[in-house]
């Protein structure tokens, strides 16, 4: 699906990123456990998201990645916030 292929170890931590912070992810945590859900399906609308995260974890590290994506999730719950309270 990636282009270029990335391994299983990798995918994982892209996931592990998307679905904390990219809506559209939800369904890759596992109720119970808080974790990755490894019965959740990868659909093809996916794949940009995650070519994302990838593309930036070539330049940074993963750490700097899904420190970026949670300042990404924390301007859009703001904004949110903010349009629903002037309603």
């Amino acid at each position: 699906m990636m282009i270029p292929p990335v391994s299983s170890r990798q995918l994982q931590e892209y996931l592990n990123i998307a679905r904390k912070y990219i809506p559209g992810f939800e369904n890759f945590t596992d109720p119970k456990t808080n974790r990755l859900n490894g019965y959740a399906k990868l659909n093809i609308s996916h794949v940009p998201a995650l070519q994302e995260i990838r593309s930036l974890a070539r330049i940074q590290t993963l750490l700097d990645v899904e420190v970026h994506y949670q300042q990404k999730a924390q301007k859009l719950n703001s904004k949110s916030v903010l349009r629903s309270s002037q309603q």
